[in-house]
This record gives C-alpha cells, structure tokens and sequence, in this order.
C-alpha cells in the first residue's frame, strides 16, 4: 500500500476510534517515513503508535514501536538514543524467549555500540546473535553474525580472530552464492592479508571482490577496492624496486 492509502486507512480508524488500528497503522505509517529519511515525521507517528499500545497495555505494541524508533535514532545519528529503544524492546523479547527477535535486536545493538565505539559492548551483542543461530542452525544467520563479529576483532586489531570469522561467513556465501556478502567479506579477508604483511593474497582477494562488485553493479564499493588495489600494486612495485640488486 501507498503513504496515501495508508492516511486514509487511518482516517477511517480514527473515525471508528479504533485504537489499536489507529497503532498499527501509525506504525506502518512512520515505518515509510523512516525509508524516505523523513526522521521527524516517522518519529512522530510511531511515537504516537508506542503511546496507543502503552495506554491499551500491548506490551509487544510498545516494544515493536520501540524497535522503530530506535531504527529511526540510529538512521538520524542518534546512536546513544537508539540504544535506550532498543534496549527498552529487549528486556521484552527476553522475557517471552522470542529468540528471533532477540536475535535482530542484537544485531541492532552490536552496530549501535560500534557507532558509539564501545567495541567490547558491540563484540557481546553480536556474539549473544551468533550463538541465538548456531543453537537454531540458522545457516545464513550464522554467517551474517561471523562477519559482523569479525568486523569488531578487525577494529580491536585481533586480526588472526578476524579472519577466522570472515573464513567461515565466506564458506557460506560461496556455497550459496550470496552475492553481495560475499563481495563484501571477500574484500574483508583481502583487507586482513594486506595489515598482516601478505600483499600477492591481498590482491587476490581484493581482484575477486572487485569483480564481483562489477558485476553487481555496486559502483561506490568496486571504486573504493579498486584504489585500494592500485595503492597496493604500487606500493608492491616499490617494494620489489628496493629488493632488486644494483
């Protein structure tokens, strides 16, 4: 449905002073605002949906609406309020054991605590993700949370942990083919080879992470490998200058 379709959809709950209607759609409402970037209208409208399910006593209404609001502070640059939101959802989906939920708050959390650089904070949250799906088998979920975690060793310069996290995401992705991460975690690893002094690997990572960015048509990333390769061409060239016998 439309922006519009849904304003008139609240209009006729409001009409018929349908509370919980006038929450959902609100809801729904700020959620749209939120993918347009308009952080003051979705704030207002899923505050109001979190205010209609506090007064009807919804306790998933209040920490859903949370969970939303903690979106639209984290997108606005907002991180230490998005972390009271989403902290707010949490303590509710842990008393009812939804481990999915659990588990997306957490990776929600990790990235907020990686805004904020509270490393430790983030490596907990993304690690409570990680071990929600190793228990559930959740194949994917298990290799989208080894590469955030392997991201926070990369910022704590735990490199050799790093690699063993982009290791296993990776054998996921190739075996199923998860384009887009990855390309990603393939220029991670290439990354990881560069700081640990393996250069000839590093471009090769780096290559297969370039073409495959090209081929999905992700410009800004193929660019940003592409001087990262060029650096480490010259930078071997120079190198091998000064190994040359004169």
């Amino acid at each position: 449905m439309s922006l519009q379709e849904h304003l008139r959809e609240l209009e006729i709950y409001q009409d018929t002073h349908n509370e919980q209607g006038i929450a959902n759609i609100t809801f729904k409402i700020g959620d749209m605002y939120l993918k347009k970037g308009r952080w003051d209208e979705a704030t207002a409208y899923m505050s109001e949906a979190e205010a209609i399910c506090r007064k009807l006593g919804n306790e998933e209404g209040c920490a859903v609406a949370a969970m939303g609001l903690g979106d639209v502070s984290r997108a606005s640059g907002n991180p230490a309020q998005a972390r009271a939101y989403y902290q707010q959802a949490l303590e509710f989906f842990e008393k009812e054991a939804r481990h999915e939920a659990i588990a997306n708050l957490a990776e929600r959390l990790g990235e907020v605590y990686r805004q904020l650089g509270t490393h430790g904070e983030a490596l907990e949250a993304f690690r409570k993700g990680l071990d929600i799906c190793r228990a559930h088998d959740d194949r994917l979920g298990i290799a989208h949370f080894n590469e955030r975690v392997g991201l926070v060793h990369r910022s704590l310069n735990d490199l050799d942990a790093a690699m063993a996290c982009f290791r296993e995401a990776l054998t996921f992705f190739e075996q199923h083919r998860v384009a887009d991460r990855l390309a990603f975690v393939l220029a991670g690893i290439g990354d990881l080879h560069h700081k640990t002094g393996r250069p000839k690997d590093a471009l090769d990572y780096l290559g297969r992470a370039l073409a495959m960015y090209r081929r999905l048509g992700a410009r800004a990333p193929a660019d940003l490998i592409a001087a990262q390769i060029a650096a480490l061409e010259e930078m071997s060239g120079e190198a091998k200058k000064h190994e040359e016998p004169r």
